[in-house]
């Protein structure tokens, strides 16, 4: 499973931003750490280090049905109807006979997400029946939490800019449509690095805080119908 929002996606939201804030900076010197074998850019730059993710609330389940009619023969499945809810790459298919764990690997004909052909594994026979395809939508707020070194001779300049701005409409407004939320940052720090030469180099960082709402996708099985048996608890269970 993938989340909706990706560490690489928060990550090249934030360095967006960052090229806007410190346009004095190439986007080459916007580089992400813990990258191993690459040499540090000269002058200004800044360094991004994913820290934490702490969650801001409970769970949002969201459910979806998708029903319709379909055989299967060897890895091709064929829907004939629809009735509710759309087939995706990735959904597992449910039904009578069908073999555990099928799922859809791609569609290669047809309708988009609806009546047409399907690749699915494993390979399987199935006459013509109603199947299901439903899925679990899981969704945490997420508080993505990034520490970013702010190196150089402006490094102290630049890391004043990125606090004022992470907490401002501005950013708000920067970072709209990539699923990622400024929140704010603490107060920048100066923290001394050390070259392999053994010299001092200029370097400040500052935490910014994100919102994410990542969500992640499950099969789900759903029912239309009950079978309900009475019992008359008096005569089964007379003591």
């Amino acid at each position: 499973m993938i989340p909706s929002v990706t560490e690489a996606q928060v990550l090249t939201a934030l360095g967006n931003l960052l090229t806007v804030l410190l346009p004095q900076l190439t986007p080459s010197n916007i580089i992400i750490g813990q990258v191993n074998r690459v040499a540090s850019p000269e002058g200004d730059y800044v360094v991004m280090w994913p820290l934490n993710r702490p969650r801001l609330g409970t769970n949002f389940e969201e459910p979806e049905d998708c029903k319709f009619t379909a055989s299967i023969a060897a890895d091709q499945m064929t829907v004939t109807e629809l009735f509710s809810g759309e087939i995706e790459a990735g959904n597992q298919v449910f039904g009578l006979g069908i073999a555990n764990n099928t799922v859809v690997q791609s569609q290669s004909g047809g309708t988009p997400g609806g009546i047409g052909i399907y690749l699915v594994t494993p390979a399987q026979t199935v006459t013509s029946e109603t199947m299901s395809a439903g899925t679990l939508s899981i969704a945490t707020s997420t508080e993505f939490i990034a520490q970013l070194d702010v190196h150089g001779p402006n490094s102290g300049d630049n890391a004043q800019v990125i606090s004022n701005a992470i907490r401002s409409e501005f950013a708000v407004n920067q970072m709209a449509g990539t699923g990622v939320t400024p929140l704010f940052s603490d107060d920048p720090r100066q923290a001394v690095f050390e070259t392999a030469a053994k010299q001092f180099d200029e370097r400040w960082t500052v935490d910014v805080h994100l919102q994410i709402t990542p969500s992640i996708s499950t099969p789900q099985e759903f029912y239309d119908a009950v079978d309900l048996t009475l019992v008359d608890v008096d005569v089964v269970y007379p003591d």
